[in-house]
């Protein structure tokens, strides 16, 4: 968490790499996944849908497939502030559990960047406890992101 907090902070002025203009978040992780030579989908986990059609979630990232995923990851970029932060955060924490339960292997990743984020500190914090591993989109994060992707999926 303070490592989290102390990268939005240092960033809030000049932006993180994913706060350029040109960098769409979801598009860097895509491309970060591709260039580690990995597969991934993207909707409804499978068995979330079947059996939890009240709690269902969208994931925007699962690493290698629905069928078995390794890695699931939410990305979160803001860079204003809103009530919806609070939902998304207690939304995380169930979706974290559900995840446990259907999928115990898979790791529960989250991106999260913006100063939209450093305001709502305790949105943040609800929402970093809902996963396994947090990112931000700085440089040396979205190294750590690869070897993770390395150690995870590349066995």
């Amino acid at each position: 968490m303070p490592a989290i907090i102390d990268t939005l902070v240092r960033y809030k002025e000049k932006g993180s790499y994913s706060g350029k203009a040109e960098n769409n978040p979801e598009t860097l992780i895509a491309s970060i996944i591709k260039d580690c030579k990995l597969t991934f989908e993207k909707g409804d986990l499978t068995e979330l849908f079947k059996k939890e059609k009240v709690a269902k979630r969208t994931m925007d990232f699962i690493i290698p497939d629905k069928k078995d995923p390794k890695i699931i990851i939410e990305s979160s970029f803001l860079v204003t502030t809103s009530s919806g932060q609070g939902d998304k955060s207690k939304t995380e924490r169930t979706i974290k559990k559900l995840i446990s339960k259907y999928y115990a292997k898979a790791k529960f990743i989250g991106f999260i960047d913006g100063i939209g984020w450093y305001v709502r500190k305790g949105d943040l914090v609800r929402m970093v406890s809902a996963y396994d591993d947090v990112f931000t989109f700085h440089k040396d994060e979205i190294e750590r992101f690869k070897n993770l992707l390395k150690k995870v999926v590349v066995k």
